[in-house]
C-alpha cells in the first residue's frame, strides 16, 4: 500500500543570509562599569545576545580579571532586564532597578548570600506613603523609581521616582472609559522620596516640578536636586535646588541656568553641565562652577573643541574633575581644575574611552573602552592614564568576527576641515577596485568614532569599503562646528559629506560607479535628502528619516530641538521646505529603501510613509518595510547591528539592506515598488 502523499510545507522559506549576518544575533553590549568600595569587583550590565532574548543583566567583573559571573537573573519573560547597578558604601550590597511585574523597582542583593530583596514604594488613593522592603501593599499605586543615589554615610538612598497609575485610572481603562486630555490626564508626576536604608521607610521631599536628579552632599546633610516641567516643548526650564535632607528645605540656586543638568558636589559648591554660551544646537554643554560663598557661577570650557559627557567624577578633595570628552573620532580622558577651568589630557593605549568611574578611595579606576581592532570591554587601572587590566566576562562579539582596521581621512570643503573613518576589505588592491558604502550619522550632533563597530564589520565582511563622515553639525569639534549647520540641513552637510566621498575616491581603491549611502535617523534623513541631487549612489537605505520638516515638527515628541535649526515652520516656510527631502522628490531616480518602526515617537512613521508615497507617484524604485512594536532607539539598535529585545527585526533590517545593495552594485535593479 502506497504512503500517503505529505502534504505540500506552508512554511516560509528561510531567506539567504549574507556573510556574518546571522551571528549578529549573537553579540552582547556593556555600556557601564561600578567598581566596588574595596577595588576588587566590577558591576557591570551587560546585555544579553538577541537570541538569548536581549536582556540586560548585571554581572560581577574580578578587577584582577579572573574571573566574571552573572549576579542577576529575569524570569518573566516581558520583563526588561536589571540596570542601574550601586554598591553599598560598605561593599556588603549591591542595589540595581529593575522591573519584576508592574512597576520598576529598587533592589537590594547581600553579598553574602541569599535573594534581591525589593523596595516598595506605594501610594494609596488617600493616607500616607507606604515603604519597606519586601513590603506587600494592596490597593495602592506603585511608585517606580528611574533613579537612585545612596548617602556617603550609607543611612539614607535618595529615588526619583514617578506616581504610578491610580486605581481610578485602572478601572476606566478596564471599561474603556479612557479619554485622555492632552497634556493632563498624560502627565506622570516624578517625586523625590528618601528612604531609610535599613528599613525601607520613606518621606517625600515636596519640590515644584518633576525631579530629574538628586545628588548628595560628602556630609549626607544635604542633596543637590535638579527639577523641571514633563513638557519643555516651548522651551528649557530646568531649576536646581540646594535640598536640606533633615527637613525637606530648598534652596533655588539662582545662578543655575534653565539648562541646568547633572550637578555635582565640589569642595567650594557645585559642577554642573549646562547648555553652551555660543549659539549652538540643544544639548551642547559647557562645565560650570558654582561657588556657595560668593553665590556666583563661572564657565571652566567655553571654547573647548570637544564635547563633554554626562559622566563626571569629582576627585577626591573636590578640587578637580575627571571626565571622558569626545575629541573628533576619539573619546579622551580629560582632569579639569575646578578653580581655574585648566584641561590636561590623560591619555590611554586605546581611541575611544566610553566611561569612567573610582571608589571613594581612588584605589583603582573603571573604564569601559573600545578601538577598531577590540570590542568595547571593561578595563580597571591603578591609575588613570593605564589601561590597566582587561576583565573576564562574556564576550560582546562572537569568537572569529573581523577586526577591520580604520584611518582617518581628512578633507576641506571651502575653508572646513571635516574629517571621517574608512575600512578597506582584507586584501584589497588598486587593480580590483571595491564598492563603497558610505554611513551617515544621526543627529545631526552625532559622531563617529574611532571604536570597534559592529555594523561596520558586517558591511566589510561583503566586501565592501566603509566610510564614516562627520561633517559639518557633528559634535565632538567644538560648538561652532555644532551649530555650523544651522538653517542648512542637506545643505553644507551634505557638501561635506560629497566632498569626503571624493577624497576617498582620490585615494582609496574604491568603485565610483558602485558606491551607496544608508543611515538611521538624521542619518536616514540624509539618504532622503540625496534623492533627486545626485545620481552618483546605486542605492540608498533610510532608516527612520524626517522627510517633511511641517508635519514631523507638529507629530514628533518635543520641537524645541528641530526649532533651533529653522524656526516655526508656520514662520518659516521657505526654510522649513528647503530643508525637507520631500521638495526634491519629483527628480528622485535612485533606488530607496526605506525602514521604520511602528512605534516611532521621534521620527513617527508617517514621515517613511510620505517619502513612500511620494517616490511612487514620482515613478521612482522604492520599498518601505515596517516593523511593529519598534520604537526610534530599538530598531536604531538593529540596523547597528547590536544587541535587540526583539528576535528577528534587526536580522530583517541588515540582510535586506545588503541585499538591496548588493543587487545594486551587481548592476540588477533592487527589488522595488513601482507603478
Amino acid at each position: 500500500m502506497a504512503a500517503p502523499a505529505e502534504a505540500p510545507s506552508t512554511a516560509k522559506p528561510a531567506p539567504p543570509q549574507p556573510p556574518l549576518n546571522a551571528s549578529v544575533r549573537e553579540v552582547r553590549d556593556v555600556r557601564e562599569a561600578v567598581l566596588s568600595p574595596d577595588g576588587t569587583l566590577v558591576a557591570a550590565p551587560i546585555a544579553d545576545s538577541t537570541a538569548d532574548g536581549g536582556k540586560t543583566h548585571i554581572w560581577l567583573l574580578s578587577a584582577d580579571g579572573k574571573a566574571a559571573r552573572q549576579a542577576t537573573f529575569t524570569g518573566a519573560e516581558a520583563d526588561p532586564g536589571e540596570r542601574g547597578p550601586a554598591w553599598s558604601k560598605d561593599g556588603r550590597g549591591l542595589f540595581f532597578l529593575a522591573k519584576r511585574g508592574k512597576a520598576d523597582r529598587l533592589y537590594r542583593l547581600p553579598m553574602a548570600g541569599g535573594e534581591a530583596e525589593a523596595l516598595t514604594l506605594a501610594r494609596p488613593a488617600t493616607g500616607a506613603l507606604k515603604s519597606g522592603w519586601n513590603l506587600k501593599v494592596e490597593d495602592a499605586a506603585d511608585v517606580a523609581p528611574s533613579a537612585y543615589d545612596i548617602s556617603p554615610d550609607n543611612k539614607w538612598i535618595a529615588l526619583v521616582a514617578a506616581d504610578g497609575e491610580t486605581a481610578a485610572r485602572e478601572a476606566e481603562v478596564k471599561k474603556k472609559d479612557d479619554a485622555v486630555r492632552v497634556g493632563h490626564d498624560d502627565r506622570k508626576t516624578v517625586r523625590l522620596y528618601l528612604a531609610d536604608a535599613a528599613t525601607g521607610q520613606a518621606r517625600e521631599i515636596d519640590l515644584p516640578d518633576n525631579v530629574r536628579q538628586a545628588r548628595w552632599s560628602p556630609g549626607s546633610d544635604e542633596l543637590l536636586v535638579i527639577t523641571a516641567p514633563q513638557d519643555e516643548d516651548l522651551g528649557p526650564a530646568a531649576r536646581l535646588w540646594r535640598v536640606r535632607a533633615a527637613d525637606g528645605q530648598a534652596t533655588l540656586i539662582a545662578a543655575a541656568p534653565n539648562t541646568v543638568r547633572e550637578a555635582l558636589w565640589t569642595a567650594a559648591g557645585a559642577v554642573w553641565l549646562a547648555q553652551c554660551e555660543e549659539d549652538a544646537p540643544p544639548g551642547c554643554a559647557e562645565l560650570y562652577a558654582y561657588d556657595f560663598a560668593a553665590g556666583a557661577a563661572r564657565g571652566l570650557t567655553k571654547g573647548l573643541k570637544g564635547t563633554l559627557s554626562e559622566n563626571l567624577v569629582v576627585e577626591k578633595g573636590g578640587k578637580t574633575l575627571v571626565t571622558p570628552i569626545e575629541a573628533g573620532v576619539r573619546q579622551r580622558l580629560a582632569r579639569i581644575d575646578l578653580a581655574t577651568g585648566a584641561l590636561s589630557w590623560i591619555d590611554v593605549p586605546l581611541p575611544v574611552v566610553a566611561s569612567i568611574q573610582t571608589n571613594p578611595n581612588e584605589t583603582a579606576w573603571a573604564m569601559i573602552a573600545s578601538g577598531p581592532l577590540q570590542p568595547r570591554a571593561v578595563f580597571v587601572a591603578g591609575r588613570l592614564g593605564d589601561l590597566g587590566t582587561r576583565l573576564a566576562g562574556p564576550a560582546m562579539v562572537p569568537a572569529g568576527w573581523p577586526m577591520t582596521p580604520s584611518e582617518t581621512v581628512h578633507w576641506k570643503n571651502g575653508k572646513l576641515d571635516v574629517e571621517g573613518l574608512i575600512y578597506l576589505p582584507k586584501g584589497v588592491s588598486a587593480a580590483a577596485k571595491v564598492p563603497l558604502v558610505v554611513i551617515v550619522h544621526g543627529g545631526p550632533t552625532g559622531l563617529f568614532q574611532d571604536r570597534y563597530s559592529n555594523q561596520v564589520n558586517l558591511l566589510v565582511a561583503q566586501g565592501w569599503a566603509v566610510l564614516e563622515t562627520n561633517p559639518r553639525g557633528s559634535q565632538g569639534y567644538g560648538a561652532a562646528f555644532e551649530a555650523a549647520n544651522k538653517n542648512d540641513l542637506g545643505g553644507g552637510d551634505y557638501a561635506d559629506i560629497m566632498t569626503g566621498v571624493d577624497a576617498a575616491l582620490a585615494k582609496y581603491p574604491v568603485d565610483p560607479q558602485r558606491m551607496g549611502l544608508i543611515g538611521y535617523s538624521y542619518g536616514g534623513e540624509m539618504a532622503a535628502f540625496v534623492e533627486g541631487r545626485t545620481n552618483r549612489f546605486k542605492a540608498l537605505v533610510s532608516g527612520a528619516p524626517v522627510i517633511d520638516q511641517f508635519s514631523e515638527y507638529g507629530t514628533e515628541d518635543g520641537s524645541f530641538y528641530d526649532r533651533w535649526y529653522f524656526g516655526k515652520p508656520w514662520e518659516r516656510f521657505a526654510d522649513a521646505w528647503r530643508q525637507s527631502a520631500l521638495a526634491k522628490v519629483g527628480q528622485a531616480k535612485t533606488p530607496l529603501l526605506l525602514i521604520q518602526g511602528e512605534d516611532d515617537p521621534t521620527d513617527p512613521l508617517g514621515q517613511s510613509k510620505e517619502m513612500y508615497r511620494a517616490m511612487r507617484q514620482a515613478g521612482a524604485p522604492v520599498v518601505l518595510v515596517t516593523y511593529p512594536r519598534e520604537t526610534h532607539a530599538t530598531l536604531g539598535r538593529g540596523f547597528a547591528a547590536e544587541s535587540t529585545r526583539e528576535p528577528w527585526h534587526g536580522d530583517d533590517v541588515r540582510r535586506r539592506m545588503i541585499a538591496f545593495l548588493a543587487d545594486a552594485f551587481a548592476g540588477r535593479p533592487p527589488a522595488a515598488d513601482t507603478p
